[in-house]
């Protein structure tokens, strides 16, 4: 399908940032492992992409329950993940989520993101990529009660656009923002092999579901 024609009824658009617009995954992951490391906690590469999504609080958490090693210093480890991931370049772009964008701007659909990320590290991002006229408005881990994938993040961008949750199109690349993203009503794609596909419930291994066409 075309860009146009997955955003048929949908009156805004709201996606997700880490691993969905930027292709920063492999970056995210080599500062946590870093980060990490002095304190003995491995960072596998399958158990990151399947942690991906939760904010990086938690995933800490599971990573040292994972090791059974009692929970590193939080507070120290996220700021020297932090820290990397601002000093580093700029990320490319996913190609399918930024033709979408642009053609939901070219449409006159209000956009914006939804993020479990904090902050500093989002509009970092949005301003590395050079899109803050694409995304002028960002609900971040630092906007909401609950990061996903309880649906806050998406329902405050929503309100935020002035839109109904159920007529947005929701974009995210993780298990539990996809989760996410349907609980707040929306109408959700994901990405596989480089394309956007409709999603839906998450399946038990932890992998957001393309519907099959």
């Amino acid at each position: 399908m075309t860009s146009v024609e997955l955003l048929s009824d949908a009156t805004a658009l709201i996606v997700d940032w880490d691993g969905t617009v930027a292709d920063n995954t492999a970056a995210r992951h080599a500062a946590l492992q870093a980060a990490l490391a002095p304190h003995g906690v491995a960072v596998p590469a399958g158990r990151y992409r399947a942690l991906t999504g939760l904010p990086v609080c938690e995933v800490i958490a599971q990573l040292a329950a994972d090791a059974a090693l009692p929970a590193p210093p939080v507070e120290e480890v996220v700021a020297r993940s932090r820290t990397a991931l601002l000093a580093g370049p700029a990320p490319a772009p996913i190609p399918c989520s930024l033709a979408l964008l642009h053609a939901a701007h070219r449409l006159g659909l209000p956009l914006a993101v939804a993020s479990s990320a904090a902050a500093v590290l989002v509009h970092h991002g949005i301003h590395q990529l050079g899109v803050e006229a694409l995304l002028p408005i960002a609900v971040t881990l630092d906007d909401v009660p609950q990061g996903k994938p309880a649906p806050d993040a998406y329902s405050e961008a929503a309100r935020r656009l002035g839109a109904d949750p159920t007529r947005c199109l929701a974009v995210d690349n993780a298990a539990d923002g996809v989760a996410a993203a349907l609980a707040a009503g929306m109408r959700t794609l994901t990405i596989r092999d480089g394309r956007l596909v409709p999603a839906h419930t998450p399946s038990p291994s932890g992998a957001p579901c393309a519907v099959q066409s």
